[in-house]
């Protein structure tokens, strides 16, 4: 099974997780709905598992993606809540992810004369921008310190040397839509929620 394949998988798994919230349940809980979504997953329906049809509608996920789908359905899993360095650390993947989209995404659909696409291919002389690009990008969330997601950018780059995705792109593996919608959602709940965040305030002691 490629891993575009179960990228498809790991979309529906994850909306469905999402959905009933396996992560505020129980164990014996999330282990019964892990089970139903499993099965979900299986049932042909015209002859092909629902995934599928997602593989269809939305193409083949960036390894990038798909590791985060991964880590946030083994936390729904194991009911493990995101700590501030690790939301912070989201955060600062997301952005980074968010600039990379909004200069690629013009660029590609034909908006200026440079097409960097071309260069994620390995036979392209300039390939060698769009690795350092995003070596560049895993040393500054290194420094950050955000190892973990500097990794995730590492392992989608081993990813790509072993050809994992159907796509010889190297852009294929690191970014994508779904992505960058999902940073986006990302960022702005992130942002909404410190907005809601307010000191509290102390009242005074009322004598009687």
């Amino acid at each position: 099974m490629s891993a575009g394949i179960i990228s498809s998988f790991l979309v529906w798994a994850a909306l469905l997780a999402f959905i009933f919230r396996i992560k505020n349940r129980p164990p014996r809980v999330r282990i019964l709905i892990v089970v139903g979504i499993i099965i979900s997953g299986l049932i042909p329906l015209s002859g092909l598992p629902i995934p599928l049809y997602i593989r269809a509608g939305i193409g083949d996920l960036s390894i990038v993606t798909q590791l985060l789908l991964s880590i946030y359905l083994i936390n729904s899993l194991a009911g493990i809540y995101s700590t501030p360095a690790r939301k912070v650390a989201y955060q600062q993947l997301c952005i980074f992810m968010l600039i990379t989209g909004l200069w690629f995404y013009p660029t590609t659909l034909g908006l200026t004369y440079f097409d960097p696409y071309r260069f994620g291919y390995i036979t392209d002389s300039m390939h060698w921008l769009i690795l350092g690009y995003f070596f560049f990008g895993a040393i500054i969330l290194l420094l950050l310190q955000s190892s973990w997601t500097s990794g995730i950018l590492c392992i989608a780059t081993l990813s790509f040397c072993v050809n994992s995705l159907e796509s010889t792109n190297y852009w294929d593996h690191m970014i994508d839509p779904i992505l960058m919608i999902g940073s986006i959602i990302f960022l702005m709940s992130s942002f909404i929620g410190q907005l809601k965040k307010k000191p509290e305030k102390k009242h005074p002691r009322q004598s009687f």
